[in-house]
């Protein structure tokens, strides 16, 4: 009997168990390994932040996706991956050999002043440390006059979250945010129309844009031209980093740290590692870091994991030419983008939420 084993429970990861619920592996020992027993949908967090939904409301228990799926969950977190010798190393120090591994662990916010003890400087990723994080940073936020909260990177993450924060400081008559979006602007890399209506969703926010490179430091953000921000608390929302034990694990990575993959996910160095999600960084054509693609990228993963354990050929993931995002505006309006079709109005934002908890409820621990 082979022994595969899941490291995280990212949403490539659990639509794969999900598929093993359906369609079972054979002769296959299966073994989930995560730092968390919930699995949050990244797409609801803003609106958490912003007091539409409540947090059990963003997240799955793990564990009965995992015992559908006929496997056994481990709740410990990675600090080491031989791929050599083809174990994991928990932090507990238990090893966990394999015969066929999967990775599925994120990433980590690129900072390296993020959670220290006291600091108001909190990473979104990995997400289920940021929602832990979170409501006491809140809570001392609510206890100070008028405070400021300013967040790092200006893509659709960082827009989101700063809208969200500016809605919910609304409700509670607090104060400013501020959006450090870099000299690119808000949202680049998507069409002209679709920045114009989030640019302009920030401002009927209230949010301030700064379009300037910045770095947060301790008691704010310090600008690219030598100016700070003042901050009574930092989110960082920039370019996500590969977690440091992907690097040393042997595996192929590229300059970033991430493990480099195939048209089938599987690892360009050993042929009985995958890797989906954030973690990997595909050869062949370049693969935004986004939920969409990672859930879309989960029955491939799963077929592949089950051709790999038979012995049968590899299918290829090809993303679809055209991705819809939707970009929630706080106000329980959203702004959307399909190719060259853009769209906004509350109708998006009804739209996006019954596709968010539509996903969170086809898992057993919803």
């Amino acid at each position: 009997m082979k022994r595969l084993v899941l490291l995280g429970a990212g949403h490539a990861h659990m639509v794969a168990l999900r598929q093993f619920a359906r369609d079972p592996l054979p002769e296959t020992e299966l073994v989930v390994v995560s730092p968390s027993r919930w699995q949050y949908y990244s797409g609801m967090i803003p609106g958490w932040l912003a007091g539409h939904y409540r947090l059990d409301q963003c997240r799955v228990l793990v564990e009965p996706t995992v015992i559908a799926a006929g496997g056994r969950l481990v709740l410990d977190r990675a600090v080491e991956l031989r791929a050599t010798e083809q174990e994991v190393v928990l932090a507990s120090g238990e090893r966990v050999p394999y015969d066929l591994l999967s990775v599925d662990v994120g990433s980590a916010s690129d900072s390296a002043v993020l959670n220290e003890p006291d600091s108001m400087i909190l990473g979104v990723k990995p997400v289920e440390r940021f929602a832990e994080d979170w409501p006491a940073t809140e809570r001392s936020l609510r206890a100070r006059a008028r405070p400021r909260i300013v967040v790092l990177g200006g893509g659709a993450g960082g827009a989101e979250i700063a809208m969200a924060l500016a809605r919910r400081s609304a409700d509670c008559d607090q104060a400013g945010v501020v959006l450090v979006a870099g000299s690119n602007g808000v949202v680049p890399g998507f069409r002209p129309r679709f920045r114009r209506l989030v640019r302009r969703a920030l401002m009927r926010c209230g949010v301030e844009i700064v379009e300037e490179y910045g770095e947060p430091v301790v008691d704010g953000v310090r600008l690219a031209g030598g100016r700070r921000l003042r901050a009574d608390a930092v989110l960082v929302s920039t370019g996500g980093r590969a977690l440091p034990f992907l690097e040393a694990s042997g595996l192929a990575v590229d300059e970033a740290g991430f493990v480099r993959v195939d048209a089938s996910h599987r690892s360009t160095s050993h042929h009985n590692v995958f890797v989906a999600g954030d973690a990997c960084s595909r050869v062949d054509q370049r693969l935004d870091r986004s939920g969409v693609h990672a859930v879309r990228a989960g029955p491939i993963l799963a077929r592949n994991l089950a051709a790999a354990i038979s012995g049968k050929p590899l299918a290829r993931f090809y993303p679809r030419r055209f991705s819809l995002y939707l970009l929630a505006a706080g106000d329980c309006t959203a702004i959307g983008s399909y190719g060259p079709l853009t769209f906004s109005g509350a109708w998006v934002w009804k739209w996006k939420d019954r596709i968010d908890r539509g996903f969170v409820d086809s898992f057993p621990g919803a």
